[in-house]
C-alpha cells in the first residue's frame, strides 16, 4: 500500500470532529510534509475532511449531493453551514436575493427588499433594520447575536443565520447555489411543451386499425400511443404498422411494443438527441407510473431547443467557450489557468468542449439544422500549458444529408498538440 492510500485509510478511521494538520499526520505516520499535504487535499475533495475557518481542518461525516430544485433560508443555513439562531418558522421561504451591508444606515435602504438576505458582521442597528424590511440575516465571522435581535426575528418569523465563514466565501456560495437555479429554471422541459393527449390523440389496446384511420383522419397525426384501460403506455402504432393488415386487426396484434418515453422533466435537449439517434418522430409522455400525460414530437423538440447564440445560461461550458476566437481560417484560445488538470496540463474535457462548440459551428455555417455531436475520437501528441495559445483548423471530410465527419487538427507554436475525428449527427 502507498503512503498516500495509507493516510487516506487512517483519515477514513478517524472520529467524526477530530482535527487533523500536515505537521500531525507527517509525524505519526512517518511521511513527509509534501506527502502528507496531498492526502489531506485528496481527503478535502472525497468529502472525508473539510478546512474551516478558525478551527482548521477536521473529520466530517461524508455528504451525499444534495439536488436543490428550489433555495429556501432552510438551503442557505445549509449550505454555508450556518447556525439558525432565530425565526425557524420562516426557514421554508423562498429566496432570490441577497445583499451585503458594508454600508452605512442612511444608504442600505435602496437595496432592502422584502423577502431578501442581507449579509452582516457584528452590526446590531443594521441587523435590526434589516428585519424591520422583512430581510433574513446571515451574520459571518461568528459574530454573536443580541438577545435584542433574535427576540425581534423570533416575533416576525424571519429566520437569523450565523456561519463562520467570511463574507466572501459566503456571498460566492450563494450566488454559486442562485446561478444553478437560474440555469435549471431557464432551460425547457418536456412538460413546457408537450401536445396534450386530448389535443393529440391516443388509441386502446382493443381498438382497431379501423379506428385508428378514423382518428387519422379526424387529428391529421399518423402514429398514436396505444394505453390500456388504466391510461398506461403499453405501445406505438404508426402507418408503417397497419400497411396490408385488416380493418379488424387489433392493435395489439401490430403495434411496436414496449415504446421509448419521455418523462416530464427531461430537457428538451436530452429528448431531441434521444430522437434524432433512435430516428423517432414522436414520443409518449409519462408519469412514475407509466400513464400517458401527453405527446411530444420531433418538430416541437427542435423549434423549442434555446438557441447557443442567444443563450442567457452563464454555464461552466460558457464560461469556456467565451475564450474562443474565430478567424477566417481557424479557431484560436489562450490556454488560462482555470483551463487546466492537476498536473498542470491543459485538461481533455475542456478540449472536448472547444472541440465540439468548434464542430458546431463549422456545421451550422453550411447547415441552419441542429447538430448533434455522435462521436469524437481525439489523438494527443503533446501536453498544453498554460499561456500557450491554440490554433484549432477544422476540416470537413465527408458529408451527406444525415451526417457528416470532421478531421480537426490543433496546433500550439507551429507544431500539432493533437488531432481529433468528430462525427455530427445532422436534423
Amino acid at each position: 500500500m502507498s503512503k498516500h492510500q495509507e493516510i487516506l485509510d487512517y483519515l477514513e478511521k478517524l472520529a467524526i470532529g477530530k482535527r487533523v494538520s500536515v505537521r500531525s499526520i507527517s509525524n505519526h505516520l512517518k511521511v513527509s510534509d509534501g506527502t502528507a499535504y496531498r492526502a489531506i487535499k485528496e481527503a478535502e475533495n472525497r468529502g472525508i475532511v473539510e478546512t474551516k475557518p478558525r478551527s482548521g481542518t477536521v473529520r466530517i461525516e461524508k455528504k451525499g449531493r444534495v439536488r436543490i430544485d428550489r433555495l429556501t433560508y432552510a438551503e442557505i443555513a445549509r449550505i454555508s453551514d450556518s447556525e439558525v439562531l432565530a425565526g425557524h418558522v420562516g426557514l421554508g421561504h423562498e429566496f432570490s436575493k441577497f445583499s451585503i451591508g458594508a454600508m452605512t444606515q442612511q444608504n442600505i435602504h435602496r437595496y432592502l427588499v422584502k423577502g431578501g438576505l442581507l449579509i452582516v458582521g457584528d452590526r446590531e442597528n443594521i441587523q435590526l433594520l434589516a428585519l424591520e424590511n422583512h430581510n433574513a440575516i446571515l451574520v459571518t465571522g461568528g459574530f454573536p447575536v443580541s438577545k435584542r435581535v433574535i427576540e425581534t426575528a423570533d416575533s416576525q418569523g424571519i429566520p437569523v443565520m450565523v456561519t463562520n465563514y467570511d463574507t466572501f466565501t459566503v456571498a460566492t456560495m450563494i450566488n454559486h447555489a442562485l446561478s444553478n437555479i437560474r440555469i435549471k429554471t431557464d432551460l425547457k422541459t418536456v412538460e413546457q411543451v408537450l401536445i396534450p393527449v386530448d389535443d393529440y390523440g391516443c388509441l386502446y389496446e382493443d381498438n382497431t386499425i379501423e379506428e385508428f384511420n378514423a382518428l387519422i383522419k379526424k387529428t391529421r397525426q399518423v402514429r398514436f400511443p396505444v394505453v390500456d384501460h388504466k391510461g398506461k403506455v403499453i405501445g406505438v402504432v404508426s402507418m408503417r404498422d397497419v400497411v396490408d393488415q385488416s380493418p379488424i386487426t387489433k392493435l395489439t396484434e401490430v403495434m411496436s411494443e414496449n415504446p421509448i418515453t419521455a418523462k416530464p422533466n427531461a430537457s428538451l435537449a436530452n429528448i431531441s438527441q434521444k430522437m434524432i439517434f433512435e430516428d423517432l418522430n414522436m414520443l409518449p409522455v409519462v408519469d412514475e407510473t407509466h400513464s400517458l400525460l401527453g405527446i411530444i414530437t420531433r418538430r416541437q423538440a427542435m423549434e423549442n431547443l434555446p438557441n447557443s447564440q442567444q443563450s442567457n445560461l452563464y454555464t461552466y461550458s460558457e464560461q469556456i467557450l467565451s475564450n474562443l476566437e474565430e478567424t477566417l481560417d481557424y479557431y484560436q484560445v489562450l490556454i488560462e489557468p482555470t483551463m487546466i488538470d492537476s498536473t498542470g496540463s491543459m485538461s481533455n474535457g475542456v478540449i472536448a468542449e472547444f472541440l465540439k462548440e468548434i464542430s458546431i459551428r463549422t456545421m451550422m455555417k453550411k447547415h441552419q439544422k441542429n447538430i448533434i455531436i455522435e462521436q469524437m475520437m481525439i489523438y494527443f501528441l503533446r501536453a498544453v500549458q498554460i499561456d500557450d495559445q491554440l490554433k484549432i483548423y477544422p476540416k470537413i471530410i465527408t458529408e451527406n444529408r444525415r451526417s457528416s465527419t470532421i478531421d480537426v487538427e490543433i496546433f500550439a507554436d507551429d507544431q500539432v498538440i493533437a488531432k481529433a475525428i468528430i462525427t455530427t449527427k445532422i436534423n
